[in-house]
């Protein structure tokens, strides 16, 4: 017997299988009062098989979902990821931007205010030699650059132009010590010549001993040479040293412009002999002529 059932046990399980379907619609047809004996025995078999299947399809179902799910997540994540970046980019322009045009409006102000010609420039390199002290700018000879012109922003005076070339120029700032600004006190009148110190400061040349210079003095340009417009910022006296002999003292000068931040400039193409704003404080009051009466 046990031979046969080893023999032909594919048979046997197959039609277990095609058995069991069969007996299941038809023992579902019936309400479970009208259930014969072998409609029980068919229950009792195939209820675990139905339950395990039906417990297996459920959570593979469920694992498929929650991969899929998963999967959909990180692809979501990625694009709000690439989303966010982009964002923070556009974010990072427009504070630039914004702060390029707070530049510019400065500039612009500072050029309606001294009534002159100026070429708007971008600095593009700096020279970190210990011997020069140098800016190179976007505009050159085809914008109508030409050496020793002045170069100014809305903090006060960069530098002159030293060299030219068709789209470049090269600029001496007034840190260099070739640079040399004829400057004075705007509270003493006090004249001297500005040059470069060090990488931040400068010096007040050829200033007598007997002058009224103190620290916290600022400094104007003069206009002298017509190069650079009358009464632009220099700096700021922040020491003064006078020795018991000599006819002259040593002045340190804090520049006006911060160099480290310097990114856009103006180049002065041509000055107006008397700038509004000079005309207004320097300007001597003329004597009022009073009417002269004639006897009758």
């Amino acid at each position: 017997m046990l031979k046969l059932i080893k023999q032909y046990r594919f048979y046997l399980i197959l039609l277990l299988f095609l058995l069991i379907p069969l007996l299941s619609i038809d023992t579902v047809n019936r309400s479970p009062r009208d259930y014969r004996a072998y409609d029980r025995i068919a229950l009792a078999i195939t209820t675990p098989f139905e339950i395990a299947i039906h417990w297996t399809l459920d959570t593979l179902f469920g694992v498929y979902q929650n991969y899929l799910s998963l999967w959909n997540t990180r692809k979501e994540n990625r694009a709000l990821l690439d989303e966010n970046r982009k964002l923070v980019n556009t974010i990072l322009n427009l504070r630039e931007l914004e702060q390029e045009n707070i530049r510019f409006r400065d500039l612009l102000r500072f050029k309606e205010t001294y009534k002159v010609d100026t070429v708007l420039a971008r600095i593009i390199a700096k020279d970190v030699s210990t011997e020069f002290r140098t800016l190179r700018i976007n505009r050159g000879r085809q914008s109508g650059i030409e050496p020793n012109m002045a170069v100014i922003n809305a903090e006060g005076v960069v530098g002159r132009i030293l060299r030219v070339s068709e789209d470049t120029s090269d600029v001496v700032s007034i840190l260099d010590p070739l640079s040399a600004i004829d400057s004075y006190i705007l509270r003493s009148r006090v004249r001297g010549i500005v040059e470069g110190l060090t990488d931040t400061l400068c010096q007040l040349k050829f200033a007598l001993r007997v002058d009224d210079i103190q620290p916290g003095d600022i400094l104007l340009s003069s206009g002298l040479g017509g190069n650079f417009p009358k009464g632009v910022p220099v700096g700021t006296v922040i020491k003064v040293t006078r020795k018991s002999y000599g006819i002259t003292q040593k002045v340190e000068v804090k520049p006006s412009v911060d160099f480290s931040k310097v990114e856009e400039v103006l180049v002065v193409t041509h000055t107006d002999p008397a700038p509004v704003h000079a005309q207004l404080v320097e300007a001597p009051s003329k004597p009022v002529q009073k009417p002269v009466t004639g006897k009758p």
